[in-house]
């Protein structure tokens, strides 16, 4: 008389010593993965807040162009210690009205912001004529600069700059600080 002995499959899985091993890789791939993503969002940040800024120039370029009025970005600091800037076109009467649709734009504060256009008062602005050149255009007041410091702390390309021409060309380049 034999006995029959029935085969069962073991069950399947890991065993803890295997997923401490996998979570540990796991761990330590992020810890040397962390700076440099943060350095990545950090210059990606830099580069949308700068290409914003750049792209509503433009987009005050072509409003003066299309509707034969002129047309002005207007920079100022509000209350927090932020730059807004906002898009205003030239009334019959000599007057800015701000122009309905485009909303007013922010920087933020952890950005160093520099900007050296002429002002209307205290307020930097460039205005673009009906041809989209640049009215108000001076050439050691032309220019936009956005700086992180946290690049800079890092040694890096820490500076965008948007420069504005005569003829209405909107510059956009990648420095560091000196």
């Amino acid at each position: 008389m034999t006995k029959h002995m029935r085969h069962r499959p073991g069950v399947r899985g890991f065993t803890l010593i295997e997923v401490l091993v996998v979570v540990g890789i796991i761990g330590i791939l992020m810890a040397v993965g962390y700076p440099s993503i943060l350095n990545t969002m950090a210059v990606r940040n830099l580069e949308n807040t700068t290409r914003q800024i750049q792209s509503y120039l433009q987009q005050t370029k072509l409003r003066a162009v299309d509707t034969k009025i002129v047309h002005r970005v207007r920079f100022y600091l509000a209350d927090g210690g932020y730059w807004v800037y906002e898009m205003e076109r030239l009334q019959v009467d000599g007057t800015w009205d701000r122009v309905e649709g485009p909303p007013r734009k922010t920087i933020s504060r952890r950005y160093n912001v520099t900007i050296t256009l002429p002002t209307a008062g205290s307020d930097p602005i460039a205005i673009f004529t009906p041809v989209g050149a640049v009215a108000n255009f001076a050439v050691d007041q032309n220019a936009i600069i956005v700086q992180s410091p946290r690049l800079l702390a890092r040694g890096q390309m820490d500076q965008r700059v948007i420069s504005l021409f005569m003829g209405g060309s909107i510059q956009y380049d990648k420095r560091k600080s000196s």
